[in-house]
């Protein structure tokens, strides 16, 4: 069979060999009829057509036909192409009003390009198609309750994670696991009260009086212990949130103990019992001093608040599951015993530690998530000593015209650490250990030096400044005498501020003490070796003078700097309060 020649309507018209065809209509593929009315449009403008060729269906072999010509617009022809009407559509969700559930409807706002009109109606269907083609439906109240998303708006603050800081979400994990163990323990204390009991002998017949009063007395002492142990730590609750967290988890656990051993001693009942108290009530008081401080660290919007409410739902939560699981450990304890008037200490030991470990456990790692911001002297000795550390440590020498200052402060970025790092690294279970050699005194008793050999003389080279560069609202002594004659203890400065020191004062004074210090340090061959030297000559003396200078230059960086890093250089905890702060009054010199 021949192949045919289709040629093109148009003053342009040309034949194209397509084939081989079939001249049968049988054979041929069918024209659609969008295919029609593209011939018919290029045939009515007389423009040249433009030829596609789609496979044909009644083929096996990847034939090709010529299905439609599609008009297009010639340079010449000067014809315009109507313009599509082109909208813009928005479907907009939104959780409906006056209803928790989560009950959605859908707004649709389409916008006209060609009219620049808007038009906003709410979609009249209930069960609107998603993207993947599926139906959205009303989720029900059973299944809402029990989704994900109920227990993040239950247990965790409005807007997470976005208002809260990123860890939050460690911290409240350890510390649900933490409120888990310590209600498993606190159930147990069904046991540890009545090996109270037990020790105060009313399973033998003993006068109830007696009893009683013996139960209020050490419920007494105990309050009182708690009162007097908040009066001698007093900011140190917002300074070092985690130290004395952990001290009460640990103060708990052990009042715990003692309550289960108390039968062991029943003569000593009273002793062991308001000891135990004493712990709780510390264990309490710490807990809830402790945790404002801490949930403040965690707020980014402000919302405190709520922070603390649904830190309440989570203890709640974690003690209801807890002290189910205790009051069954109780439970199997007591039967266990043959004799209902005998504990079985042993058995009961044996599953009690193992949840105080864990509950201290918890309690350590979740604290490592807590990052506070305030400058204290453990944090502020951290940062201060990576600072003095690049400046002189790694110099040979230091002095008023070396350009390592200038240098310092314009490398402060890189120094000055993020309280996350510093958090990371902070010790609280142990003692803080400072990193700098030469000890530093904070507003020590004036009156203990001087009653000393040399300490009216340094007390008066502090106090004159005879040191400083200028005056400053904070006074500085070598104290060189206190440990002389006892062996190689070291040496140390002490800092007294004035009623008048504000923070900028208080940071300065510190930083200037441990530049000294690290001066010192560097020095200390030569310290030892000037002890016949004239005061004004000393190394101390030489000290607390170019650490003046570079304080002075630096400090008013420093606290920019920190402040963007995320520190609070307005809350700061570097002495005890204003007790022991100093006023110099000059005294006119009678002739």
């Amino acid at each position: 069979m021949l192949p045919r020649l289709i040629r093109s309507s148009g003053p342009h018209a040309h034949a194209h060999r397509v084939g081989p065809w079939s001249t049968s209509s049988q054979n041929t593929p069918q024209i659609s009829s969008r295919s029609r009315r593209c011939a018919f449009a290029a045939h009515s403008n007389s423009v040249p057509a433009t030829t596609i060729r789609q496979s044909s269906a009644k083929f096996e072999s990847p034939a090709w036909a010529r299905v439609r010509s599609i008009a297009t617009e010639s340079p010449s022809a000067g014809s315009i192409a109507s313009k599509p009407e082109s909208k813009k559509v928005i479907n907009i969700r939104q959780r409906k009003a006056a209803t928790w559930l989560p009950k959605w409807q859908t707004l649709t706002l389409a916008t006209d390009e060609a009219t620049k009109t808007s038009t906003f109606q709410r979609a009249t269907t209930e069960n609107k198609a998603s993207k993947d083609g599926t139906a959205e439906e009303e989720i029900g109240t059973a299944k809402h309750l029990l989704s994900p998303q109920t227990a993040l708006a239950v247990f965790l603050p409005k807007g997470y994670p976005e208002s809260v800081t990123p860890n939050y979400w460690p911290f409240a994990k350890w510390q649900f696991v933490h409120n888990v163990a310590g209600s498993v323990t606190a159930g147990m204390e069904i046991i540890s009260t009545q090996s109270l009991l037990f020790a105060m002998g009313l399973g033998a017949g003993s006068i109830p009086m007696a009893a009683a009063l013996n139960w209020i007395i050490k419920d007494g002492l105990g309050q009182l212990g708690g009162v007097v142990y908040a009066s001698f730590v007093s900011d140190k609750f917002d300074s070092e949130p985690k130290r004395f967290r952990f001290q009460a988890t640990v103060a708990m656990q052990g009042a715990n103990v003692l309550e289960l051993l108390t039968p062991l001693w029943p003569g000593s009942f009273l002793v062991i019992a308001s000891i135990s108290n004493i712990g709780k009530n510390m264990a309490w008081l710490a807990s809830s001093a402790t945790r404002a401080q801490m949930n403040k660290t965690f707020a980014l919007r402000d919302n405190l608040g709520d922070i603390t409410g649904k830190s309440g739902s989570q203890t709640t939560a974690a003690g209801l599951v807890g002290t189910g699981l205790g009051v069954v450990i109780a439970a199997l304890m007591s039967y266990v015993s043959e004799d209902p008037t005998v504990l079985p200490l042993v058995p009961m030991c044996l599953t009690f530690l193992p949840f105080s470990v864990f509950n201290i456990y918890s309690n350590y790692r979740s604290s490592h998530y807590v990052t506070t911001p305030s400058l204290n002297v453990p944090r502020s000795e951290t940062v201060f000593y990576g600072i003095l550390k690049e400046l002189v440590l790694e110099k040979e020498g230091y002095s008023k015209e070396n350009p390592t200052v200038a240098h310092l402060v314009q490398q402060l970025e890189r120094l000055v650490p993020a309280p996350m790092e510093v958090a990371h690294n902070e010790v609280f279970v142990t003692g803080f250990k400072s990193p700098f050699r030469v000890g530093l005194e904070i507003e020590p008793v004036i009156s203990r030096f001087s009653c000393q050999g040399e300490g009216a003389e340094a007390l008066d080279r502090a106090f004159r400044q005879l040191d400083f560069v200028q005056k400053e609202p904070y006074y500085i002594m070598a104290d060189e005498s206190i440990r002389r004659g006892k062996g190689h203890g070291r040496r140390k400065l002490v800092i007294w501020f004035d009623k008048k020191a504000k923070g900028k004062d208080l940071i300065q004074g510190f930083y200037h003490a441990c530049a000294a210090r690290m001066l010192l340090t560097q020095q200390e061959t030569s310290v030892h070796n000037a002890s016949g030297a004239a005061a004004e000559d000393s190394p101390w003396a030489k000290a607390i003078g170019l650490a003046h200078h570079q304080a002075i230059e630096t400090v008013p960086r420093l606290i920019e700097v920190m402040n963007q890093k995320g520190w609070d250089t307005d809350s700061l905890f570097l002495t005890d309060g204003d007790l022991n702060r100093v006023q110099i009054e000059a005294n006119p010199v009678n002739t």
